[in-house]
């Protein structure tokens, strides 16, 4: 995961030609519903792995990733696509990881973060519909 990480912020930040001092990272996972017991420690291991991106040494241009969280509910695609949609929108993230089940990650892939350019790397979405979005190379899963 932090390979990945790492390799996903660096072209993130190399194709946009962000060079800030701060780069917005959405952890959009399930808070609240069925697997909220799950989410804690993914959430947590999301953050860990951006305080080794920051701590490596490897992001140029004085760059800092930090977490912003949304809930998804993770059952709830509309609530995903709402909270994608702030997460774009108001806190201006660069990528999101997450969202965690297939449904939610499916409807703010194609409501949201793809038509605004945003990638997404989803930790625990398996629905093989996933690898046939039309997604211009921005939908990512690790499951």
């Amino acid at each position: 995961m932090k390979k990945l990480l790492l390799a996903s912020a660096a072209s993130i930040l190399t194709a946009s030609g962000v060079y800030a001092e701060d780069v917005k990272i959405g952890i959009l996972v399930g808070f609240t519903g069925p697997i909220e017991s799950l989410t804690v420690g993914i959430a947590g291991a999301a953050k860990i792995a951006l305080k080794e991106a920051n701590d490596s040494g490897k992001l140029t241009g004085g760059v800092t990733l930090q977490a912003v969280e949304a809930d998804t509910t993770c059952v709830d695609a509309a609530a995903a696509t709402a909270s994608a949609n702030r997460l774009i929108t108001s806190d201006a993230v660069a990528a999101i990881i997450g969202a965690l089940c297939s449904g939610s990650t499916i409807a703010s892939a194609n409501s949201v973060a793809i038509p605004n350019g945003v990638v997404m790397v989803s930790p625990a979405s398996t629905s093989p519909a996933i690898t046939g979005l039309d997604d211009d190379g921005l939908v990512f899963r690790t499951a």
